[in-house]
């Protein structure tokens, strides 16, 4: 490892110069945009649902606030995780070189950033959405900050913790357009929530070397063979099987939605069936592109269903 970037080094290290752009591209880089980007839409396919449910076309700007305070709250919380565990990233291959790591943010800079993000996340979804979308995304910024964060140090556990601000986001953005908490928001909320876990699994097993560096406890660092793990997602993607086609009668088209569920049902399963009979990279990383390409495929069926 780089003697530039071990913790020790890092902290004492002078944060180098550069232009406005490169900060502000670290700024973007701290939000982890592509992990923000993919829960951000899932707020966006729970406000298109919420919508569907109501009687009043949603106005311009609550749509606006809503979008834009919901993808502060979540860069929020993934900015103030870096912050909690930039010694432990520096330690991983994948996350050295993020702004805090590298030494290209300071820490307080970089807390700073996360605090102001989710504050003005929660007070636009407060003042130009409604109370308890506002109250949602500061439940799931203390979820992942003050729970999930310092308990993947301590319990494989911390998934199940973790999931819970992750399944958050569609119902935040169900209850922007609806203004409450309805049956339909609660099956996105548990079909979002157990698809993590074969999407997160997949990821843990494939850097669990990385995490084993980091003192990491997720589920791969108990079972190095990786039996355990591919157990474990076999079971949960059959778990998400069911909760998607339980919200099957609250759709319009039924029979639409069904044939499309149960077709990246079986085609999420089959992934797991094989990680299952061959516990490796190869079969991890099947799992981890069919959990990326099936979320948003099953939230657009029902789109179009509902």
């Amino acid at each position: 490892m780089k003697t530039a970037t071990r913790p020790d080094v890092i902290a004492t290290q002078a944060i180098r110069g550069g232009s406005l752009s490169a900060r502000l591209r670290d700024y973007w880089l701290l939000s982890k945009p592509r992990v923000t980007t993919l829960v951000w839409l899932t707020t966006a396919a729970g406000l298109f649902l919420g919508a569907r449910h109501t009687d009043t076309p949603l106005g311009g700007w609550l749509i606006f606030f809503a979008l834009v305070g919901s993808w502060l709250v979540i860069a929020s919380a993934n900015a103030l995780n870096q912050v909690l565990e930039w010694q432990y990233d520096a330690r991983m291959k994948r996350t050295m070189n993020r702004p805090i790591p590298s030494g290209r943010l300071r820490v307080e800079e970089a807390q700073w950033i996360g605090v102001l993000w989710g504050a003005l996340g929660v007070l636009s979804l407060m003042f130009f959405v409604n109370p308890l979308t506002a109250l949602l995304g500061a439940l799931s910024i203390a979820f992942y900050v003050f729970a999930y964060t310092p308990l993947k140090r301590r319990t494989p556990v911390c998934t199940a913790i973790g999931a819970i601000p992750g399944a958050i986001p569609p119902l935040a953005g169900w209850t922007a357009a609806y203004g409450q908490i309805a049956p339909e928001a609660l099956l996105l909320f548990a079909i979002q929530y157990f698809w993590q876990f074969p999407h997160f699994w997949a990821i843990a097993w494939l850097n669990r070397d990385d995490y084993a560096a980091a003192g990491f406890k997720m589920l791969p660092f108990l079972n190095a063979s990786g039996s355990a793990t591919a157990r474990y997602v076999l079971g949960y993607s059959v778990a998400l099987f069911l909760f998607s086609l339980s919200i099957a009668p609250f759709t319009q088209q039924i029979a639409l939605y069904l044939v499309g569920a149960v077709g990246l049902g079986m085609w999420m399963i089959s992934k797991a069936i094989r990680f299952r009979q061959q516990p490796n990279t190869e079969g991890a990383r099947a799992v981890l592109m069919a959990s990326v390409l099936y979320l948003p495929a099953l939230l657009g069926l029902l789109m179009i269903a509902m």
